[in-house]
């Protein structure tokens, strides 16, 4: 609850899940390590993305620089020290199916958000 509220999100208890067993990440077996995520070669082509638009990537710096301005006093320390190094991903499910999934390869790869909104219309115009 402290992160959630020094980073100014509302009702996170309501609708954020934790997961500190690292269960759900486990189950999904997304990246980790510090071989796969800070020093893969992703990572620098992602920032390089980021910063001048290229590959596709329209969202820039501005959603990153907010984020990372709002953890300039933030300090976390994960329940295990192997999620320090914990990439996410993206995934949509229509009950037991997984409809889309994406996993972050390294740091920065996350998929853009307006993907994923486009990504999940398109499985619930399939559920009509």
């Amino acid at each position: 609850m402290t992160l959630m509220q020094h980073l100014n999100i509302a009702n996170g208890d309501e609708w954020m899940f934790v997961d500190p067993e690292n269960a759900l990440y486990d189950a999904l077996e997304l990246n980790s390590g510090i071989e796969t995520t800070l020093f893969s070669i992703e990572t620098p082509f992602a920032f390089r993305d980021r910063f001048f638009g290229t590959n596709g990537r329209k969202d820039g710096m501005n959603d990153l620089l907010d984020v990372l301005g709002k953890w300039k006093d933030a300090v976390y320390i994960p329940p295990k020290q192997s999620q320090a190094l914990q990439q996410g991903g993206v995934f949509i499910f229509q009950g037991e199916d997984t409809a889309f999934a994406h996993y972050d390869a390294a740091v920065g790869t996350h998929l853009e958000v307006q993907v994923a909104i486009d990504r999940a219309i398109e499985a619930a115009n399939k559920l009509e």
